[in-house]
């Protein structure tokens, strides 16, 4: 979605926030999705939870595209804020990660006082990822975590540091720095991420394809 596109597919209504996303995908009203926004000129990456409040069917005949309305929380304005301001030209003043995060399911495997216990990360990066849980632990704990990112059946094993902890709203859980034993481990997990992010890349070419079709005129 491009700057101007997310400029005039944002409506306020009262505490919230509404995004309106051109989509074929079949979505279920009500289900929770992870949003994200890209800058890529900018070097900016925004991602939002938000929920799926209405749909709309393409009609035959008209250029309108099908999509979702997704209704933003009140906790999460600020970030969705940060976007416009960036989509909007303006100075976007904030602490950048040491890495992009790439939206994926990734089976996250750890020890606690009960076992071995699996949870899923909906995003990675080279340097940490996003467990989303309800099993919280201080910030500065260290864990000995197995990652089984789509289509890797061994996975990599390796520490990671809770570095923070998100207690309010959903999805709950806890954000992991990674602690590699050496270079060879950082690589491997390096190698993992650029190939999740090149399917991810593919995907949503994939999905903005039919867009761009429609958007194309006709002969003559």
């Amino acid at each position: 979605m491009r700057g101007a596109d997310l400029l005039e597919s944002v409506a306020r209504r009262g505490p919230l926030a509404v995004v309106f996303v051109p989509t074929a995908r079949q979505l279920e009203l009500g289900e929770e999705v992870n949003l994200l926004l890209d800058f890529p000129a900018a070097r900016r990456h925004f991602r939002l939870r938000a929920r799926i409040i209405a749909r709309r069917i393409a009609s035959s005949g008209t250029a309108i595209p099908p999509g979702v309305e997704l209704e933003v929380g009140s906790e999460q304005l600020h970030v969705l804020q940060l976007a416009l301001d960036c989509a909007a030209g303006k100075s976007v003043d904030f602490i950048d990660r040491s890495s992009r995060r790439v939206p994926c399911e990734v089976v996250v495997e750890y020890r606690t006082d009960q076992g071995f216990v699996r949870d899923f990360a909906e995003d990675i990066g080279a340097g940490g990822t996003f467990l989303r849980t309800e099993r919280l632990f201080p910030v500065g704990t260290q864990l000995e975590v197995k990652l089984k990112p789509p289509g890797y059946l061994l996975g990599v094993r390796l520490r990671a540091r809770v570095a923070w902890v998100k207690t309010l709203g959903r999805p709950r859980g806890m954000g992991l720095e990674f602690l590699f034993s050496g270079a060879r481990q950082q690589a491997k997990l390096a190698r993992i991420v650029e190939r999740l992010s090149a399917e991810h890349a593919r995907r949503l070419t994939e999905g903005l394809r039919p867009f761009r079709d429609r958007a194309r005129p006709g002969p003559g």
